[in-house]
């Protein structure tokens, strides 16, 4: 009778962390958008150990501020202007997950349960990213509705339209051509497809692997809905979101409890994660403890976000359709 080999029996931690996971933020559509920046700054934050940090940054300079004209009066001074720094909160995310295994499981099924585990895990961290993500824009265009006006945001009415995302787009004026991917709910997807607004992109064999519209790659996310019957189109631009990676004291771990299973013995792999991701141009207002890692209802949530840039500045814009119902 052969014997199960194990994850334990070939476990090792630092080898482990080398493997490539069958997914992972930096190989994802989203990612290769360019809507997601990786900030070395931002990784030197999340290995500060303090929750969420102060992040300073220059203003740019007030193009509304005339020159002063030259004259040849040695007596006549000119006006000067001065840099100024501005700072906004970042947060940061401390996250762990653990799959266990039963010894018995493994050999009544004669297959390696655990490995497929460690296979998967990649692909469940992509999947937590990208909810981040979207939960965090959720938030910032809530709180731009309540403490900016809207100035982000264009009502669409019933359905969707293809001046609808036009018009949200020129809310950020002359900075228009700054979006370049797009987030939106599957019906909206189906509206959009059926007014043939989808463009495919294909592999060699045929096969889509990217809806985009205008160019910009489209992404599906059930969650983006607004209120009762109504949905919430996300439109991004080139460095939406900063990201920084942390180091956690323990990446990965594998623990074994010989008395789990009545004694059958069980396996748990563990995975821990630390890291940034920041919406460009909001500053975060919630809680700051190490200990009170925001959850995705805490990223959406408006009261958790304050814009700190202009608007032509911020790489976010949303459109609102369908019909509110009571």
């Amino acid at each position: 009778m052969g014997v199960t080999t194990q994850l334990k029996d070939v476990f090792v931690g630092d080898y482990y962390q080398t493997l490539d996971p069958v997914n992972s933020p930096e190989k994802t559509a989203v990612y290769q958008s360019g809507i997601v920046v990786r900030n070395p700054k931002l990784d030197e934050v999340a290995n500060n150990g303090q929750g969420s940090s102060t992040i300073s940054y220059w203003q740019d300079l007030d193009a509304d501020e005339e020159p002063n004209a030259s004259t040849d009066n040695p007596d006549q001074k000119g006006k000067v202007g001065k840099a100024q720094q501005g700072e906004m909160q970042a947060r940061t995310l401390y996250l762990n997950k653990g799959y266990s295994v039963a010894d018995l499981t493994s050999e009544l099924a004669n297959s390696e349960p655990m490995q497929h585990i460690r296979n998967r895990f990649g692909k469940y961290w992509e999947r937590q990213w990208q909810r981040r993500l979207l939960s965090s824009a959720r938030g910032v265009i809530a709180s731009n509705i309540i403490n900016n006006g809207g100035d982000m945001v264009i009502d669409a009415g019933a359905t969707i339209s293809a001046s609808a995302f036009q018009d949200a787009a020129y809310t950020a004026g002359d900075t228009a051509d700054q979006f370049s991917a797009m987030g939106v709910h599957s019906t909206i997807m189906n509206q959009m497809v059926k007014k043939d607004l989808i463009e495919y992109i294909k592999d060699s064999e045929g096969r889509i692997i990217l809806a985009t519209y205008l160019g910009r790659p489209i992404f599906m996310d059930d969650g983006l809905t607004f209120g009762k019957g109504q949905y919430l189109s996300l439109i991004f631009g080139t460095g939406a979101f900063g990201y920084g990676e942390g180091s956690p004291a323990n990446p990965v771990e594998l623990e074994r409890d010989a008395s789990g299973g009545n004694g059958g013995g069980i396996e748990t792999l563990w995975e821990r994660k630390t890291y940034i991701l920041h919406p460009a141009g909001f500053s975060w207002k919630g809680g700051t403890s190490t200990n009170e890692t925001p959850t995705y209802a805490d990223y959406a949530k408006p009261e958790n976000w304050a814009r700190v840039f202009d608007r032509k500045q911020v790489p976010f814009a949303a459109v609102i359709s369908g019909t509110e119902t009571p």
